[in-house]
């Protein structure tokens, strides 16, 4: 057991990197600050500052080594870059709280956020200047967004509104279904990579709830 004590704060997000030949962990804290840690040697290898508030989210890209982004009460998403130690992109993503980012699985450039404002945005960092598609129905903040292993278009969502939505951002109807299973904040949800189109999530309700809803199945 490695236990990592260098924070004072809260540490809010910690995500295992998914390419080839990297180990590295990365963080995400209340301090603002972002760190990268490698589990081999206990310790902390770089720390990435440049955010305005707590960071929400911390994901690694599954396609770009070294490469990662965060997520922020600042508003701004942002992407890192481990060689340089420094911000590659800044988003001025939502005019709210950032809760959570996630990387798409099948292309390198397309990342999505959810926020305070109650929705989700889903961008292209070749040309970050607005979103390339909005995603709008949910009634409190996003709490979490995961991109489909599976689909390349396809979205997952949880709320404070009790909610989870699926979204297929390609189509004018983009919102799929939602599902209204728990009596209290949803805060957690995920895709098995195992079993397409097979989904968890939990709530402050103490339910942890696995299936596959009927828009997927």
């Amino acid at each position: 057991l490695n236990v990592y004590e260098s924070l004072c704060v809260q540490v809010y997000s910690v995500d295992w990197s998914l390419t080839r030949g990297e180990t590295f962990i990365v963080s995400g804290s209340w301090d603002h600050t972002a760190k990268v840690w490698d589990p081999e040697i206990a310790k902390s290898v770089g720390t990435f500052q440049g955010h305005e508030s707590v960071i929400y989210s911390t994901s690694w890209s599954p396609h770009i080594p070294g490469c990662f982004a965060s997520a922020s009460g600042d508003s701004t998403l942002r992407i890192w870059d481990l060689k340089t130690g420094g911000s590659r992109l800044v988003i001025p993503a939502h005019q709210a709280e950032i809760l959570s980012c996630d990387w798409c699985k099948y292309d390198q450039n397309l990342i999505v956020t959810g926020a305070v404002d109650c929705s989700l945005r889903v961008w292209d960092l070749r040309n970050a200047r607005q979103p390339l598609s909005e995603l709008t129905g949910h009634t409190y903040a996003v709490r979490r967004v995961k991109f489909s292993p599976f689909q390349l278009t396809m979205l997952a969502s949880c709320s404070y509104d009790f909610t989870v939505r699926f979204w297929d951002f390609s189509k004018t109807e983009s919102l799929l279904e939602t599902v209204e299973h728990h009596t209290e904040f949803v805060c957690g949800l995920d895709f098995n990579l195992h079993i397409p189109n097979q989904v968890v999530d939990c709530a402050w309700d103490e339910t942890i709830k696995i299936y596959t809803p009927p828009c997927l199945s």
